[in-house]
C-alpha cells in the first residue's frame, strides 16, 4: 500500500526568508563539557531531569545537544571543539522510515520557525516519500537497498535514493557560513541493515536508532591552539537569534573556568566506595563465541570476525563521566550526544570516514592490534615495560596479519569511491598510545570520484571492517547470529556533515550508552585463526576499562570488573 498523508494538518509552507547568519566572539574555555554543564544549569540549553532506575530525578542534563572535541594523538593537547547548543530539527531513522521533528527554541513553545523551515525543505524535496504529517513533524518512507535486485550494478545502488537523503537535503540549505549548515549526530552499527540483507534480531539494551542527527541552529566553535571561541547561529528570525546569542555570550563570558565550576572528581582512596561493572556475557560464554568464530574461519567463511560484549555500570551523570574520560584519555575523537531518551559519550581513537573538501580526498584509518600500556601500580607509565609491549605488538605475527587484512579491506572500500589511480596507504603500522592501551594504526586515502559525495562514500564504507571483520558482510551476519540483538551505537559512527561537503566521523568505541542512570560499555575483539579465546576475552576488558574507570571516578569510586567471579 502506498504511504498516505495525514489530512489533520496543513502542508508546511517553505519560508521565503533566507536565514540570517550572526556570530559572537566569546571567552575561551578549555573544557567544552564543563561549559555545556554550566549553560544547562543556567537554563540556556534544552534540558531534562536526570533519572535513575526508580525514575527519581537527580538534577538536570542537556537534551538535543551534541559536543564534538578532538585532541592531538601525540601531544594530547586539545585541538578543536564544535558544540551544537541549539538545533532546529531532529532526524531519526529506523529502517526505511525517517522522522523529522521541528524543535522549539529554549524559551519558546511549539515548533520553532527554523525547524518548520527545515521540514518545509524536506517536504519540498521529498514530497513523493511523505508518509505522514502532523504539526511540527514529518514522516518519510524511503527505499532501502537491502532487498535490491542483485543484478543492479554497485554504482547505481550506491547512488540510489536512500534514507540518507534527508541529511543531504538539510546539509544543502542555503546558509552562507563555513561552519553552517551542520548536521551532527550518530549512526548505529545496524544502519548497515538498510542497505545490506542481514538476519533480523531483537532490540537490545543499546537502543540507538539507525541514525539520529540534529540540524544545527546555534553552534560554538573553539580553536584550542589559538584560544579563540565563536558562537555562530543561523535563523529566519534574526531578532530572536540575536537575543539568544547575546544571552549565551553573556553566560559564556562570565562563566568561571572549568576548574572552578566543574571540579575534578575526588581522588579514589583505598577505602572508597566500590562500583561493580557486570558483563553482559561471561568470560566462559565469550570464549565459546570465539571458538565458534574460529570454526567459521577454519571452514573458510571468513578470515576475521569481531564479536563483542558489554559491561553495565551505574552512571547517574553521563556528562560528568565524559568530563573524566576526556581528561584521562584525550583522543582524536571525543563526543557527548544528549538525546531525549539516552546519552552517548566516548573518546574514540579511530576515524570511520573523513572527507576533506580542501584536499578532495576520503580517508579511512583502520586500527587493529592492541596491547595494554606498561604502567606502574600507581598508573604512571613504566617506560621500559611500555617499550617492551610496543615491540611485542609490532612483532606479533597474528596482530600484524590481522591489521594488514583490515588495511586491505580499507583499500577496497576507498577504491570503490575514489578516482582510479589515486588510492594510497600512509603511516602503515604506526603505534598510537592511549591511557590504557596502544594500537597499530594505518591510513588509506583516495580522491573522491566526481559523481559521488561524502555521504555516498560513507554508505559505501559502512560499517568499518575493524568492527565487523572480513569479508565484511559475512562477518556482520555472524555477529548478529552470535550476539542476537542490535548493537546500537557500538561500532557505528558519530560526527558531522557540513554544507560545504566536509564530513568527519569516528567509530563509536571506548564509549558509554546511558539510559536511566545505567551505562552500557561495549567492546569487541578481532578473532582470527590463531586467536586465543582467553586472550580475546581479556582484550575486551582492556578496551572497556578506560570508560568504566571514568564512570567510577566521576562518582569517587573504585572500579571492580567481575567477569568470572574474580576481580579484574
Amino acid at each position: 500500500m502506498p504511504p498516505t498523508v495525514s489530512d489533520t494538518a496543513p502542508p508546511a509552507a517553505p519560508s521565503a526568508t533566507s536565514p540570517t547568519v550572526l556570530t559572537r566572539p566569546v571567552r575561551y574555555h578549555a573544557d567544552g563539557g564543563a561549559l555545556l554543564e554550566h549553560l544547562t544549569r543556567a537554563g540556556l540549553l534544552r534540558s531534562a531531569g536526570r533519572s535513575v532506575d526508580d525514575g527519581e530525578a537527580a538534577g538536570v542534563r542537556p537534551v538535543d545537544c551534541v559536543l564534538l572535541e578532538s585532541a592531538d594523538i601525540t601531544t594530547k593537547a586539545s585541538r578543536t571543539t564544535v558544540a551544537v547548543l541549539e538545533a532546529s530539527a531532529r532526524l531519526t531513522c529506523w529502517g526505511g522510515t525517517v522522522t523529522a521533528e521541528a524543535l522549539s527554541t529554549v524559551d519558546g513553545e511549539g515548533p520553532g520557525a527554523d525547524g518548520l523551515a527545515a521540514l518545509a525543505r524536506l517536504e519540498e524535496r521529498l514530497s513523493e516519500h511523505l508518509a505522514d504529517r502532523s504539526p511540527g513533524r514529518l514522516t518519510l518512507a524511503l527505499p532501502t537497498s537491502a532487498d535490491d535486485d542483485a543484478t543492479i550494478e554497485e554504482r547505481e545502488r550506491l547512488t540510489a535514493l536512500s534514507t540518507i537523503e534527508p541529511l543531504r537535503v538539510l546539509a544543502q540549505a542555503e546558509v552562507d557560513h563555513p561552519h553552517l549548515p551542520l548536521e551532527a549526530g550518530a549512526f548505529a552499527f545496524d544502519y548497515l541493515s538498510t542497505f545490506e540483507s542481514l538476519p533480523e534480531v531483537a532490540q537490545g539494551a543499546n537502543t540507538c536508532p539507525d541514525y539520529l542527527f540534529y540540524d544545527a541552529r546555534i553552534i560554538l566553535v573553539v580553536d584550542h591552539p589559538t584560544q579563540e571561541a565563536t558562537l555562530v547561529g543561523a535563523s529566519v528570525d534574526a531578532a530572536e537569534l540575536e537575543r539568544r546569542l547575546d544571552a549565551l555570550a553573556a553566560a559564556i563570558n562570565t562563566a568561571a573556568d572549568a576548574a572552578e565550576h566543574s571540579p575534578a572528581p575526588p581522588e579514589v582512596a583505598a577505602d572508597s566506595a566500590v562500583l561493580h561493572a557486570v558483563p553482559t556475557t561471561s568470560d566462559a560464554d565469550f570464549e565459546a563465541v570465539v571458538e565458534t568464530m574460529r570454526g567459521y574461519i577454519a571452514d573458510g567463511d571468513v578470515y576475521q570476525v569481531v564479536p563483542s560484549r558489554g559491561f553495565t555500570i551505574d552512571c547517574p551523570d553521563a556528562l560528568a563521566a565524559y568530563h573524566v574520560l576526556r581528561h584521562a584519555n584525550p583522543s582524536p575523537y571525543m563526543f557527548y550526544l544528549a538525546a531525549p531518551d539516552f546519552e552517548l559519550f566516548g573518546a574514540s581513537p579511530e576515524s570511520a570516514l573523513l572527507y576533506s573538501v580542501r584536499s578532495g580526498r576520503v580517508a579511512i584509518r583502520p586500527i587493529a592490534g592492541t596491547r595494554p600500556r606498561g604502567l606502574h601500580p600507581d598508573g604512571s607509565v613504566d617506560h621500559e615495560r611500555d617499550t617492551r609491549l610496543e615491540l611485542e605488538l609490532r612483532t606479533d605475527a597474528k596482530e600484524v596479519a590481522e591489521h594488514v587484512m583490515l588495511v586491505d579491506l580499507a583499500r577496497n572500500d576507498v577504491a570503490r569511491v575514489s578516482r582510479p589511480g589515486t588510492r594510497s596507504v600512509q603511516d602503515l603500522l604506526r603505534v598510537d598510545r592511549y591511557s590504557r592501551v596502544m594500537h597499530l594504526v594505518s591510513e588509506v586515502s583516495g580522491e573522491l570520484a566526481e559523481d559521488l559525495d561524502a555521504l555516498d562514500a560513507f554508505r559505501a564504507s559502512m560499517t568499518m571492517g575493524t568492527l565487523t571483520g572480513a569479508p565484511k558482510l559475512r562477518a556482520a551476519e555472524l555477529i548478529r547470529q552470535a550476539e542476537g540483538v542490535r548493537r546500537g551505537s557500538y561500532g557505528g559512527s558519530v560526527g558531522y556533515i557540513r554544507g560545504d561537503g566536509e564530513l568527519d566521523t569516528c567509530i563509536v568505541i571506548r564509549s558509554g550508552f546511558v539510559v536511566d542512570g545505567t551505562a552500557l560499555v561495549q567492546a569487541g575483539a578481532g578473532v582470527v585463526a590463531a586467536s586465543s579465546p582467553a586472550a580475546e576475552a581479556a582484550e575486551t576488558v582492556h578496551k572497556a576499562r578506560a570508560v568504566l574507570e571514568a564512570v567510577a571516578a566521576a562518582q569517587g569510586a573504585a572500579l571492580v570488573i567481575d567477569t568470572t567471579g574474580k576481580e579484574a
